[in-house]
C-alpha cells in the first residue's frame, strides 16, 4: 500500500499541476505591487494575450531582460505584459513593495507587477529558476515558456509575439 501512495505522490509530483507548453494556464489570484486584485480568470476574459515573467529582485538575468519586456509592451499593445515577483522562492526572505518599486524605478520599467510572496503561482508555472517567461495566448493555453535570459531572447520573444499582432496588409490588395 504504500509503495502504491508513493507512485501516486511521484507522478503527481511529476505529472501534476506544472505549466507546459500547450496546456491550459493554470489560474491564479495575487495583489498587485498596488495592492489591487488580480485574477488570471478576469484577464483571461479579455482575450488577448498574456506574457508572465517570473522574477526576483535579487536576480541579474531577471534585470537585464526586465527592460526589453517594458520595450516590448511598448510595441505589442494588444499584449498584457505582467511581472511576478517571487520573491518567497527557495526560502529567500520576502520583498517589500519599496524595494520592488525602487527596483523598477532604477531600471525605468514601467510595467504592472503582481507579488507572489509564497511563490505559489511560481510553483504552479514552474517558474523555480528565474527569469521564467510565460506566453498565455487569447484562448488560455500557454504558446510559449522560456527559462533564463541571454541577450537576445527579446527577439524569439517578438517572433511568438508577431502571431498575434493584426496583420494591417492582410486587407489590401496584393501588388504584383
Amino acid at each position: 500500500m504504500n509503495k502504491l501512495l508513493y507512485s501516486l505522490f511521484l507522478f503527481t509530483v511529476l505529472f501534476g499541476n506544472d505549466a507546459v507548453v500547450d496546456s491550459t494556464a493554470p489560474t491564479f489570484y495575487l495583489r498587485t505591487l498596488d495592492n489591487k486584485s488580480f485574477f488570471l480568470s478576469k484577464e483571461l476574459k479579455k482575450q488577448k494575450p498574456i506574457v508572465l515573467s517570473f522574477f526576483a529582485t535579487w536576480c541579474v538575468p531577471c534585470r537585464k531582460e526586465m527592460p526589453k519586456l517594458d520595450s516590448l509592451s511598448q510595441v505589442f499593445k494588444d499584449v498584457s505584459f505582467y511581472l511576478v515577483n517571487v520573491s518567497g522562492l527557495s526560502g529567500k526572505e520576502k520583498e517589500e513593495t519599496e524595494k520592488v518599486k525602487k527596483m523598477l524605478l532604477s531600471l525605468n520599467v514601467d510595467l504592472p507587477v503582481l507579488m507572489d510572496k509564497y511563490a505559489v503561482t511560481a510553483e504552479k508555472y514552474d517558474a523555480l529558476i528565474l527569469p521564467t517567461t510565460v506566453v498565455i495566448n487569447p484562448e488560455g493555453l500557454i504558446v510559449y515558456k522560456h527559462t533564463g535570459y541571454e541577450k537576445g531572447d527579446e527577439k524569439e520573444l517578438s517572433i511568438i509575439l508577431e502571431q498575434f499582432s493584426p496583420n494591417e496588409d492582410s486587407e489590401s490588395p496584393k501588388k504584383e
